[in-house]
């Protein structure tokens, strides 16, 4: 039997929205049974939901979805179900879903930042770290070595000298930095890592045993299976860590994707204008500004569901 496609995040981020305001009383029933009905995917992704229903006396108190009134409290409830909703998709079984995932090291994270959010950090030798829209991580400092685990999101590196290896670990590898400035970004899928000044060195945990340098102005992508080979780093790459998102000929696809980001809930890109090439500065510090500007330069206009679901689509006309 052909095993079924992975469900998208984006329709398990809908699926997750959908469960909250239903247990809130909020939801319209024939709004969500005409979303079910869109596409098979939409109802996979909730008999997900169904299944973790089952379950959820496995599931850690802290997470379980009350009837919560507040809308930052729904909205913190969909995510944190979200959450949970990539990892049992990615094929973490239910029972599992705790200690040992990845989610949940995310959530108990010493450092962490909100979507929108940034922190900058001085570390105990005097180097810095950066955290980028909603991240999560540890450090942890020993007599030996001093280790950065990201369990997601984006930071950025600055290393001070010290004799102790400097190493940042994701799902997918471990950075050993080699005194420099450098940035991770780190997903379900693939971790990233930009070299700004000096060099690192890569190794996937798919293949331990290989390193790979990169080097300043450079940057590597890889996965659980290995890496895509260095490439020339792309341009504006730390904008982040000044509030700015510089976008150049980017598909709107792209820009949408990175500007859902910085906020709360989420943004969609319709596929009729998917593929616009996008040029221009957005301060993210303000994404509804950000959208209003970008609306104005492109002909184009942010349909709402509610105020912290849209789409960005053509004008209507």
């Amino acid at each position: 039997m052909t095993p079924a496609a992975p469900i998208a995040r984006a329709v398990l981020a809908q699926a997750a929205h959908w469960h909250v305001e239903l247990s809130c009383g909020g939801a319209d029933p024939q709004a969500l049974a005409a979303w079910l009905a869109e596409s098979g995917e939409h109802a996979r992704a909730w008999d997900l939901l169904r299944q973790m229903d089952g379950q959820m006396k496995s599931i850690p108190a802290t997470l379980a979805l009350p009837a919560l009134q507040a809308s930052h409290l729904r909205r913190r409830a969909a995510a944190k179900l979200l959450a949970m909703l990539v990892a049992t998709a990615g094929g973490i079984r239910l029972g599992q879903v705790g200690m040992e995932s990845n989610a949940w090291q995310s959530w108990t994270a010493a450092l962490r930042t909100a979507p929108g959010q940034r922190r900058r950090v001085l570390l105990a030798d005097g180097g810095t770290l950066e955290l980028n829209t909603d991240s999560a991580a540890d450090v942890d400092y020993s007599a030996t070595r001093r280790l950065l685990r990201l369990h997601r999101g984006e930071i950025m590196i600055a290393t001070a000298p010290d004799t102790r290896p400097f190493l940042v670990d994701t799902v997918h590898g471990v950075i050993r930095a080699l005194g420099t400035r450098f940035a991770v970004r780190c997903d379900a899928e693939a971790s990233s890592v930009t070299v700004f000044e000096h060099a690192v060195e890569v190794r996937s945990h798919a293949m331990p045993g290989k390193s790979c340098r990169v080097e300043a102005g450079q940057q590597l992508r890889f996965t659980r299976l290995g890496d895509g080979g260095v490439m020339p780093a792309p341009r504006h790459q730390d904008s982040w860590t000044r509030g700015m998102l510089v976008a150049t000929d980017w598909p709107l696809s792209r820009l949408v994707a990175e500007l859902t980001r910085y906020r709360r809930g989420h943004l969609a890109c319709d596929a009729r204008v998917a593929r616009q090439s996008v040029t221009g500065t957005y301060r993210l510090d303000d994404i509804d500004a950000a959208l209003e500007s970008l609306c104005a330069s492109h002909g184009l206009q942010v349909t709402y569901v509610t105020r912290f679901w849209g789409t960005v689509g053509p004008l209507a006309g």
